[in-house]
């Protein structure tokens, strides 16, 4: 099963917190070090434009928790094991981190660091190891400054993205859609680390998140849960895919599709396609009767779609900056002072580089999709509590940031419930076919 750096925190302070945890000192300590490495790396890269309070304050959390790291010598242990596999995550994923989603994490390792040190304290006679102290100290200020500074919804977002672990082959019966979303992310992050997504690529990527919502929406429907966010979202994405049309890509074609986007993203529709029977016809009365495991299994893939939607925004601005697509002159915007070239080129109907506010429609549009990711999710998770195994005080940043976001939607949206769209209550699609998208883009 996939998992994210967000998992791997959680299990850790649930263990930390446990009434009677079987931990030693040295997994406690063990587990400090790992925090330490990944405030470290988040710290350098700069959680702030200017030398503000919280980056001093984070910088020593991270200076302290390394230093109760060397206390004692490691010897391993689920503590360790689970803040050093959520330590590599986080630097994996340095590289695609702006400065919200480093301050969002660093308030997380904060509270982590918290539990250990408390659970350290546990452990030892009074007077040992003051260092504990030190590092609750540093962490209860990280947590006063993320009062004053609340970490963003969309800086959470990094740590739900998942990373597939090893299991069958893409498009294999025994993958779950949890694991093709990750191995879908993985695949994004490859293309972009190296010369960005095609447009081949960013279709697919595109359609397969369209999909997504209105298979959740289609389920959503069933259980009697308002859909109309999702059927919203979901044309949004459509519509986005739909304005990628005007582009042509100036690379050549990969036909095998080496870097295994195209391929993800048919997994992903695959496996929702195999493991979510949609038999309801749409003019039948909606069935209320929907397994609520796999209701719950399509609403964990949704949660991985803002990390998804982050990377295909980028996408688009990648583009804008580099030229890497082209378009008919005729078909892009207009301009207020026009070179003579592409008055030239608009005259003749030819093909011209396009950069720049030449993609500002489809940028819009892809960034107001995935705005309507991040506003749903907000809108979710600021309306649950935390879950009672964790209590983490991070959680409570969380809701109150997402709830701010929610409260931006735009007011008057219809309420649209699935059984009154045809469009998103479907037959079982033939195999080996991806479900029906009106007017969507094909996968292939």
């Amino acid at each position: 099963m996939a998992t994210s750096a967000r998992q791997l925190l959680d299990d850790l302070t649930a263990r930390t917190g446990a009434t009677a945890p079987r931990a030693t000192v040295e997994d406690v300590t063990g587990a400090l070090a790992h925090v330490g490495r990944a405030l470290t790396g988040l710290t350098e890269d700069g959680l702030t434009a200017t030398a503000a309070p919280q980056q001093r304050t984070a910088t020593d959390l991270a200076e302290a928790c390394a230093t109760v790291g060397r206390l004692w010598p490691h010897t391993g242990g689920p503590l360790t094991d689970l803040a050093g596999a959520a330590a590599d995550l986080v630097g994996r994923d340095r590289a695609v981190m702006g400065r919200a989603h480093r301050w969002a994490v660093t308030v997380e390792l904060a509270e982590v660091a918290d539990h250990c040190a408390r659970l350290g304290r546990r452990l030892l006679p009074p007077d040992a190891a003051p260092e504990l102290t030190t590092v609750r100290e540093l962490a209860s200020a990280v947590e006063r400054d993320a009062q004053a500074h609340p970490p963003t919804a969309a800086g959470y977002v990094v740590l739900d993205r998942l990373v597939p672990l090893p299991g069958p082959s893409h498009g294999e019966p025994g993958v779950t859609a949890l694991d093709a979303s990750a191995a879908l992310g993985a695949a994004l992050d490859r293309a972009g680390q190296q010369d960005g997504l095609t447009l081949r690529e960013f279709r697919a990527a595109v359609a397969a998140v369209e999909i997504t919502h209105r298979y959740a929406a289609a389920f959503a429907g069933m259980a009697g849960q308002d859909a109309g966010a999702l059927v919203i979202t979901g044309l949004a994405w459509q519509l986005a895919g739909r304005a990628s049309m005007v582009f042509k890509d100036g690379r050549p074609a990969d036909p095998d599709d080496r870097r295994g986007v195209v391929r993800c993203a048919q997994a992903l529709v695959s496996a929702l396609r195999d493991g979510v029977d949609v038999q309801a016809e749409p003019s039948g009365p909606p069935d209320r009767n929907a397994s609520a495991d796999v209701v719950a299994a399509v609403a964990q893939v949704v949660g991985q779609l803002p990390a998804l939607a982050e990377q295909l925004a980028a996408a688009v601005d990648r583009w804008s900056r580099t030229g890497r697509l082209y378009a008919n002159a005729r078909d892009l915007p207009p301009m207020e002072d026009m070179p003579p070239d592409r008055v030239r080129a608009v005259i003749a109907g030819r093909h011209v580089e396009v950069r720049g506010a030449d993609l500002d429609h489809l940028r819009a549009t892809v960034h107001r999709a995935a705005d309507l990711i991040r506003e749903r999710a907000g809108a979710r998770d600021g309306a649950h509590a935390p879950h009672p195994s964790t209590h983490r005080s991070a959680d409570r940043h969380l809701s109150q940031a997402r709830m701010s976001v929610a409260a931006e939607r735009p007011h008057g949206r219809t309420s649209i419930r699935t059984h009154g769209l045809p469009t998103v209550r479907y037959a079982h699609p033939a195999p080996g076919k991806v479900p029906p998208s009106p007017k969507g883009i094909p996968l292939r």
